[in-house]
Parts: structure tokens; C-alpha cells; sequence
């Protein structure tokens, strides 16, 4: 099956293509501040991600134990 690339402009070997438009993003839901008092919902968000990877690796390590 032949495949198709389809260019509206050519651009010269070695230049890159124009930037293409893009949405506007929206405001970020949550804060991170380095120094200070960081935002209760990422704090959270690090203990959960944290916990699970301690029982995954738990886990693993279990099922590697002769």
C-alpha cells in the first residue's frame, strides 16, 4: 500500500516547517511552589504515587525471593 504525504507548503532541506497555531491552554488547576506552602492536593497526590510504588516494589521483590 503506497503511502501519501501530504504538505500544503515545501519547506528547503534543513529548515524547519513554520510553528502551526495552536489553542490557548488553560490556567493550571494546581500550584507548585518550591519554597512556601505547597498545595495540599499535590502533597497528596506524592504520598499516593509514593505508597503505591513502595507496594509494588514490595511485590516484585517478593515474588523474586526463592
Amino acid at each position: 500500500m503506497a503511502q501519501h504525504r501530504h504538505r500544503s507548503r515545501k519547506t528547503p532541506a534543513g529548515e524547519a516547517p513554520p510553528p502551526r497555531p495552536s489553542l490557548p491552554l488553560p490556567p493550571p488547576e494546581l500550584a507548585f511552589t518550591p519554597r512556601g506552602d505547597p498545595d495540599p492536593r499535590l502533597v497528596r497526590l506524592a504520598r499516593l504515587l509514593g505508597e503505591q510504588l513502595a507496594r509494588e516494589t514490595s511485590a516484585a521483590q517478593e515474588r523474586l525471593k526463592p
